[in-house]
């Protein structure tokens, strides 16, 4: 399943993440990390705050900011602004929600999920394009969070006294980041099946039931 969230993420970044709001938090990234690089660098100089000597205190530094800058690029808005609402049994999904799906979608979005129902096929087509559309960019956004966090969990592995909390947030980045890919790639896999599957003939009964995925916060539970 990463492998396969990892291949729709390639291919579907263009067309989901909006290329003028990409570039604007790409800007806001750079800024932010010069400018922690800038206090950090001065601090350092000052005040000794990282007592490891000259080459390990400019690797810190690095590290730090690098992580900064991520973690900026993490909290800006990346979502394509032309699209059509997302609407499910014609109710308009807001977007903080639109990561939600049908009771009846929702079994065919687990590890392993069941044969597909014909007279669920409509249903997964749509609820699934719009949940795959929006974890690309939840995906895109997490990810520049959790890599700055790893980046600064190594930094404070260089630091003694910090090292194990570094190795913490290392090990936790680690295990969350491949979790993001996997619900994108059951998502995909679910709505293939449903694209390869005859169509019910008689159309399915609209469910006012809708459920949050497991994991419904923008950084991915560990599963699979």
């Amino acid at each position: 399943m990463f492998r396969l969230g990892w291949q729709v993420f390639r291919a579907r970044f263009g067309e989901d993440v909006s290329p003028k709001r990409f570039r604007r938090a790409v800007t806001g990234g750079v800024v932010a990390g010069l400018l922690a690089a800038l206090v950090l660098g001065l601090t350092a100089v000052n005040t000794g705050w990282i007592d490891s000597g000259p080459v390990r205190a400019t690797i810190v530094v690095a590290l730090a900011s690098l992580a900064v800058g991520l973690v900026t690029v993490g909290c800006f808005p990346l979502a394509q602004t032309h699209e059509p609402p997302a609407t499910i049994d014609g109710e308009r999904v807001r977007p903080e929600t639109m990561r939600l799906a049908r009771a009846s979608v929702q079994r065919y979005l687990v590890p392993q999920p069941p044969e597909m129902r014909p007279e669920d096929h409509a249903d997964v087509l749509h609820d699934t394009a719009l949940v795959r559309r929006t974890l690309v960019v939840d995906v895109a956004r997490a990810a520049a969070v959790l890599i700055g966090c790893a980046l600064a969990g190594i930094a404070l592995l260089t630091t003694s006294d910090r090292a194990t909390v570094g190795f913490t947030m290392t090990l936790l980045v680690a295990w969350t980041l491949p979790a993001t890919f996997r619900q994108l790639g059951r998502t995909e896999r679910a709505h293939r099946a449903a694209a390869a599957s005859p169509p019910s003939e008689t159309p399915a009964t609209p469910s006012a039931a809708r459920n949050r995925f497991p994991s419904g916060s923008k950084i991915g539970l560990p599963g699979d």
